[in-house]
């Protein structure tokens, strides 16, 4: 069962590494649908293995939880479109323009806690409270191996190699 798991994280973290190799900066292209679509099914198989569903409870979760992540991802494509025409300007933020930036990015959170909020409900209805939790700490866990395996296979190249991470404007993340 975890060498089933090791292989999808494997090949869901081969996939996003070869394209971040070349990011070098905040302007990156974005991940090409193809690549995306590979790391979702990854992290479907692992949730499935994870949550240990019948076939039953399968067919009744996944039209729910597919919405809830596109839903999510409308809301996280939105912010980080607005965050790259920001950054495009070239130029020093307007007191109005930073302004504007703030609320949307209070907006957008929103938009995700609302959305949250909506299908933890649904999931609730569907799967029960408990594996509900279950559900959400399956995704942290997918997230966390996928990043560490990102920068066990030289992920972590954007940063410059000390201190980052991965991850811009900030410190390493605790372990």
């Amino acid at each position: 069962m975890n060498t089933l798991i090791t292989r999808l994280l494997s090949s869901a973290t081969l996939v996003l590494a070869s394209t971040l190799t070349f990011a070098q900066a905040d302007d990156m292209p974005p991940i090409p649908d193809d690549k995306l679509e590979e790391i979702k099914a990854q992290k479907v198989a692992y949730i499935t293995q994870k949550m240990g569903f019948t076939p039953e409870e399968a067919q009744k979760f996944w039209p729910i939880y597919n919405q809830y992540d596109k839903e999510l991802d409308a809301a996280r494509k939105e912010m980080r479109d607005f965050h790259r025409g920001v950054k495009k300007s070239g130029t020093e933020l307007t007191e109005a323009e930073a302004t504007q930036l703030i609320d949307k990015e209070l907006s957008t959170r929103q938009k995700e806690l609302d959305t949250r909020r909506k299908y933890s409900g649904e999931f609730k209805k569907n799967i029960g409270a408990v594996r509900t939790v279950k559900l959400y700490q399956a995704e942290r866990d997918f997230n966390k191996e996928l990043l560490k395996r990102m920068r066990e296979r030289g992920g972590d190249q954007r940063g410059g190699g000390q201190g980052g991470g991965g991850r811009q404007g900030g410190p390493p993340p605790n372990r």
